[in-house]
């Protein structure tokens, strides 16, 4: 077994968990491995030359953005992909109940070893576990990691609002073109990002489907007053909320895109789900 740890996720969460999970594998006389992420980018690098040396069980341990870079590095006609939640959001986890947040029993499911397959995004050459997006969350997660003070991504969300102008995307899926003023356009395989916003309430990790989620600019309704059901996971009723069930979605858009939470600037926003494609195991009840 291989641990690719980011000790520095969830201001020190990920060093906490790697020494519960060591301390539980050395308990059990478990063989182990541990690789410390030191840079952006070094989970997936790690993943890659691991699987090359012949692992057969990579365990990402950290947020959603360690989770991305390992998924991106690993292969999985060669390894198995074990998640320990150590984020401060944690909302793949959260939403799909993928992986147990406790970090002894998140390794204790994987030494369990029972199998279980879940979907992932793919969008060019890149692989996306959770949600992938455009408009205004990418605007959202610039000022996040740019702020002085860590904004959280709902307070964030609300300044940028203030100042909020529509993205103008263009949409083809299902044999369907259709053009939006947005606030952002989501492909989802998780329910929810951003530290728990209930982007898509309904989606599900293994059903073989995305769901395309669009929120457009409200016509009569200050778009700010919107937010707190956005939040909340309450507009799918509203005309301005669309969703549709699609295996593949292209998306011309202005705006960069983002990918578990990674902004990518030169990404052809051309998504499509692969089924069964993550390689993993089942959490206990």
């Amino acid at each position: 077994m291989d641990i690719i740890a980011n000790v520095k996720s969830g201001k020190g969460k990920g060093a906490k968990c790697l020494s519960a999970v060591t301390s539980y594998l050395d308990e059990h006389g478990i063989q182990y491995n541990v690789h410390v992420t030191e840079r952006v980018g070094h989970g997936k690098e790690l993943a890659s030359e691991l699987c090359n040396s012949g692992a057969t069980t990579l365990v990402a341990l950290g947020g959603d953005g360690t989770f991305h870079e390992v998924l991106n590095g690993i292969d999985f006609d060669k390894a198995r992909l074990g998640l320990v939640p150590a984020g401060r959001g944690n909302d793949f986890a959260i939403g799909t109940k993928a992986a147990s947040l406790d970090p002894v029993k998140a390794i204790a499911d994987i030494v369990r070893g029972e199998h279980k397959e879940l979907d992932y995004i793919q969008v060019g050459d890149k692989r996306c576990l959770n949600v992938a997006g455009t408009g205004m969350d990418v605007d959202v997660l610039l000022k996040t990691a740019n702020s002085h003070n860590k904004l959280t991504y709902t307070a964030s969300l609300f300044r940028c609002l203030l100042k909020f102008k529509p993205y103008h995307v263009e949409v083809t899926t299902n044999g369907e073109t259709k053009e939006y003023d947005c606030i952002m356009v989501g492909v989802c395989n998780g329910s929810q990002f951003g530290g728990g916003i209930k982007l898509s309430p309904f989606s599900v990790a293994d059903d073989g489907t995305l769901d395309l989620m669009i929120v457009e600019k409200p016509k009569r309704t200050p778009t700010i007053f919107v937010m707190p059901k956005f939040v909340k996971g309450k507009l799918t009723n509203k005309p301005y909320y669309h969703l549709v069930k699609c295996e593949a979605v292209h998306i011309k858009t202005p705006a960069p895109v983002e990918l578990d939470g990674e902004i990518y600037y030169d990404l052809d926003f051309d998504a499509h789900v692969v089924k069964g494609g993550v390689k993993t195991f089942a959490a206990s009840e």
